[in-house]
């Protein structure tokens, strides 16, 4: 279902912003200044403003005193302007009226309005605070952090479940800092970025003259992490022929470097691994081992993307801006281009952010000001007619981080729609492997 707006010239159109209709209780979960918090929706107008007299306050210099109202509305939540200094944007486009189901985000000056709709029980669970050093406060986030902070304090493995760019490893950092482990070392290895041949080395060490080129003993990671947290990213990509040695690790028997003759040694490391790749999927398909993953799942912490929690994103984008000073100067995101920035599916999520926002600074070098189409036209850039090299498997995991949808996956990988589809289709052996949505 569609929803109705008034752009300011008066005319109207009509824009997908929610998702299905829902007949419980409604909420406007509000991301300002101050952080975020969710407030009641019912039939009864409510006004939201940074006026103390406004029913909803709002901490934000560029939101006006009396901004907008809003009030449930049938099967959805329906929004007004009320004559704003800096006006309320959907999508990019500055409107008057907008009504939205749940999923629909709003911009007011550099805060965000998103439409939640929730059972009785949900609505009165509010989350604690959010983890140091992760920008953004929204609901999504703050229940992370409350599942980071129990779980930090056990010693047990960790999977971290989330498409590339959300932030894993932070995630991991946080596990590790809020635990008993915070003054020892935190060690992250990419798995996919270790040689095949050395993976052993690298995780276990080596002795020397254990293999060409092992001229001295080495540590290996287990070792390096000792007392610590050893995160291992990407851990799907881990080479089959490895995996046992890992698992033994993981249930507790003793490591031992490569070429080592000796008994090995028991190593006090707490494990957590990430992965952009359902598991699952990689077990069916004869390249992961079940045993290895029942070891690795004992508990799971799913990182939502961007488009999942789009009341972060000014926040984000905020903090991406002032890492980039130093490059770049200081710049300042107008409302039009928060509005642009939060209407976008991100599929690559808070990397594909920061490069949009380098583009964007770049092509206003000279000013201070990043506005709606400077940041529209940071999001458009030439794409090579196809990605080489890309497989069947790799064009489904695509799909699947598109949510099924085949149009974007395709844009997304430089191809023809058609091309897409066929490569998808390619290789029927492949788990999920069915006719896309046409």
């Amino acid at each position: 279902m569609g929803s109705v707006l008034e752009d300011k010239c008066g005319s109207t159109i009509t824009l997908e912003i929610g998702s299905v209709p829902h007949a419980g209780r409604w909420l406007i979960e509000i991301q300002d200044d101050v952080g975020t918090r969710r407030v009641p929706v019912t039939h009864e107008r409510i006004v939201v403003g940074s006026s103390e007299t406004a029913d909803v306050v709002v901490h934000d210099p560029t939101v006006s005193a009396r901004h907008c109202a809003a009030c449930v509305l049938g099967m959805g939540v329906a929004f007004e302007d009320l004559s704003s200094r800096n006006g309320m944007f959907i999508g990019g486009a500055r409107v008057r009226e907008a009504w939205g189901q749940s999923g629909a985000a709003l911009s007011i000056g550099r805060s965000m309005m998103v439409v939640v709709a929730v059972g009785s029980s949900e609505a009165n669970e509010e989350p604690g605070p959010p983890l140091a050093g992760i920008a953004g406060t929204s609901v999504a986030m703050r229940r992370v952090a409350d599942q980071v902070r129990r779980l930090a304090k056990h010693a047990l493995p960790v999977l971290i479940a989330g498409e590339s760019g959300t932030g894993k490893e932070l995630i991991a950092r946080a596990l590790h800092d809020e635990g008993p482990r915070r003054s020892r070392p935190f060690i992250a290895i990419n798995v996919t970025a270790l040689p095949r041949e050395l993976v052993e080395s690298e995780l276990f060490g080596h002795e020397r003259g254990a293999f060409t080129g092992a001229h001295v003993r080495r540590l290996g990671a287990f070792e390096e992490a000792e007392g610590g947290t050893l995160f291992l990213d990407e851990v799907g990509d881990l080479p089959i022929d490895a995996q046992p040695k890992l698992l033994r690790a993981l249930d507790g028997y003793e490591i031992r470097r490569v070429g080592s003759s000796g008994s090995g040694r028991r190593a006090d490391v707490r494990v957590v691994a990430a992965t952009h790749a359902p598991l699952e999927e990689r077990v069916m398909a004869g390249c992961f081992r079940r045993d290895l993953f029942h070891r690795l799942e004992c508990f799971v912490v799913n990182v939502p993307p961007l488009r999942a929690r789009r009341g972060d994103i000014p926040a984000i984008a905020r903090e991406l801006m002032f890492q980039l000073v130093a490059q770049v100067g200081p710049r300042t995101l107008t409302s039009a281009a928060i509005a642009r920035l939060a209407a976008h599916d991100w599929p690559g999520n808070v990397r594909e952010l920061r490069n949009v926002l380098c583009r964007a600074a770049d092509a206003t070098m000279g000013s201070a000001r990043i506005d709606g189409d400077v940041v529209d036209g940071a999001m458009r850039r030439e794409r090579p007619p196809h990605v080489v090299g890309l497989s069947a498997h790799g064009a489904q995991a695509l799909l699947r981080q598109h949510g099924g949808n085949l149009s974007a996956a395709a844009r997304s990988a430089g191809m023809p729609r058609t091309s897409f589809r066929k490569l998808v289709m390619s290789s029927p052996g492949l788990p999920g492997s069915r006719a896309p949505d046409s």
